[in-house]
């Protein structure tokens, strides 16, 4: 077998911008190694593909939800609480990210077309990533190949899904959807034309596809066991199922209103059933989902690194403690930056799945009890039990230790972030400081469930399954809340088969279960028809609680802020539009 390196100095290159053109697209590399560089070693052949993985952030965006009603930033001079208040802008929007974007999918477009195997020759790859010694050794060379093809297509797809999520919309005319620019394998040189339009919004989905299924073809279903080249040592990087479920992510938004305007049904048929076959091919219903903690870090800190239902992460970080320090309260030596909102802990059903504004047990007088399991895994509120050994009681009542005072590393809201937190390790009291290992999740099972959820209920209705996967959406939804011990009563006495109210369930759904971990913002908008932004700009609540004794207290919801949004869509840079006028602007950014 022969590998055709030719011109592969291209492949471990940095891709800078200047100004001449658009910046997006303005070609300019450096930092080049030569060939002779480049065969020398492995890691500088994989060179593209490991800067790609690298670029992913590891750590939770969980400070996107203070642009939507789930939480308000406790500073008012910070940039997440400018732009909920109607600083968001094309010039100031914390979420830009359209040259790094580029930047990677430039670099893997010069290394994918590297990957070229004349299956019929016989001569060794000149990359070795295993000595050839026995017969065995050439043929894995190649299947390291093959392996890292797979896994770059997956990553042009990831960041390509990441320009299209962040800034697809209709364009001034109110109707026409458009995507990214669309360059497809092109590297770019200063010789070509730089002033391309958008495409095409289903255009661009289905290059994202295209990726996807390349992906597919080249990557082992799951990483497991001891082989060399697909064992279990290397599930921290792209799978086959990893792209079926970021495929069935593509889908979904693809058709969801904002993105889908004619309502084409074929869209939710086509996301069903990808998400339905990513489903089946993991093992259908019968995995076991991981519980609150092992899936978020504890199986983390065990050295436990593969978690089924973790379907692709970022890499894990050791000895880390930020999440907590920005979010713990004052009186555990913390600057509380996140404050979780009202409408947020409102959203919680009881233990039985009914909203609080229909469920005959929810309790004003005492809100916190009879509610679902996750209210006490997610929020702080008053009385809560946090630090290790439950050391410290967070007072949250008015003239309270931890109430909100100007000036002060307190909340607005009086509630504190609980989800993602340690609290059971991480000590920031003096010579008592844990650390403690994360790693962010890219792509879960619960996020997959919870697509199909939807996607299958637009496309089938509820408790149906044309495709035979053996699971409709309404099982599918129960295996979610079996995972905190959950119950159907809502579901089955109220919602029945009506799919109106299952999606209005399985929306508010994934609003608890993907919470925090970047997916609000987005659901928020891409289930918004019309361009109605009006409906993002909603009122939102903290509580002020005063104490009549130990055990009694008044509650009353205080309002603090309202969302303020001129689009439902993400602007396109002015720089961008400055300087390619073929790039037209999303609808409201006028």
């Amino acid at each position: 077998m022969r590998y055709n390196i030719k011109q592969i100095f291209v492949l471990i290159m940095f891709i800078t911008f200047t100004t001449a053109c658009a910046e997006m697209l303005d070609p300019k590399f450096d930092n080049m190694l030569s060939e002779e560089q480049i065969e020398g070693t492995s890691q500088n052949f994989l060179g593209p593909v490991l800067r790609a993985y690298s670029q992913i952030d590891n750590q939770f965006p969980v400070d996107m939800d203070k642009l939507t009603d789930n939480a308000v930033d406790n500073s008012f001079t910070g940039v997440w609480s400018i732009c909920g208040n109607g600083g968001f802008r094309p010039d100031n929007n914390p979420l830009e990210n359209i040259k790094q974007c580029y930047e990677v999918i430039r670099s893997l477009n010069a290394f994918i077309p590297k990957l070229i195997i004349n299956e019929g020759a016989t001569i060794p790859t000149p990359v070795r990533f295993y000595a050839l010694i026995t017969p065995q050794d050439s043929i894995d060379n190649i299947r390291v190949i093959n392996r890292s093809k797979g896994e770059a297509y997956f990553l042009r797809a990831y960041w390509r899904n990441e320009l299209l999520r962040n800034y697809a919309g209709r364009i001034q005319d109110g109707k026409t959807v458009l995507g990214y620019p669309i360059i497809g394998d092109s590297v770019l040189n200063s010789s070509d034309d730089l002033n391309i339009p958008r495409g095409s919004y289903d255009d661009c989905v289905a290059e994202i596809v295209n990726d996807c299924d390349s992906a597919i073809k080249y990557l082992p279903l799951q990483y497991k066991g001891t082989d060399r080249v697909t064992g279990q040592t290397f599930n921290d990087r792209a799978s086959g199922i990893a792209a079926m479920a970021l495929k069935a992510r593509v889908l979904l938004y693809a058709a969801s209103p904002a993105f889908n305007p004619t309502d084409d049904q074929t869209k939710w048929v086509v996301a069903a059933r990808y998400a339905g076959e990513a489903i089946k091919a993991i093992g259908g219903t019968s995995v076991k989902l991981a519980n609150y903690d092992d899936y978020y870090f504890k199986k983390l800190n065990n050295g436990v690194f593969q978690i089924p239902d973790i379907i692709f992460r970022a890499n894990v970080l050791g000895n880390n403690s930020t999440l907590e320090r920005n979010n713990y309260p004052l009186g555990m030596y913390g600057n509380a930056s996140i404050g979780v909102s009202q409408n947020f802990v409102d959203a919680f059903p009881d233990q039985n799945g009914y909203p609080i504004t229909e469920s005959p047990i929810y309790n004003e007088s005492d809100p916190y009890i009879n509610r679902d399991p996750r209210l006490d895994m997610y929020v702080a509120y008053n009385g809560t039990k946090l630090g290790p050994k439950d050391y410290y009681t967070l007072n949250t009542y008015t003239g309270g230790a931890d109430a909100y005072f100007p000036l002060k590393n307190t909340s607005r809201t009086n509630y504190y972030l609980k989800k993602l937190i340690r609290t059971d390790v991480v000590d920031f009291r003096p010579s008592s400081k844990v650390n403690t290992a994360r790693a962010r999740i890219i792509l879960g099972l619960p996020e997959l469930y919870l697509n199909y959820c939807e996607a299958a209920a637009r496309a089938w209705g509820v408790k149906n399954d044309p495709e035979m996967f053996g699971f409709s959406a309404y099982d599918v939804l129960l295996k979610i809340q079996a995972r905190y011990k959950g119950k159907p009563n809502f579901l089955n006495e109220v919602i029945g088969t009506d799919v109106e109210k299952f999606i209005k369930y399985v929306l508010n759904e994934r609003r608890l279960e993907l919470s925090f971990e970047g997916h609000y913002f987005y659901d928020l908008r891409r289930n918004i028809p019309n361009n109605n932004v009006l409906s993002l700009n909603v009122e939102v609540y903290g509580i002020e609680i005063d104490k009549i004794s130990n055990s009694s207290f008044t509650y009353q919801k205080r309002y603090l802020e309202t969302r303020d949004f001129q689009s439902l869509y993400m602007p396109i840079p002015y720089d961008e539009i400055a300087n390619a006028k073929a790039i037209e602007q999303n609808y409201g950014w006028e």
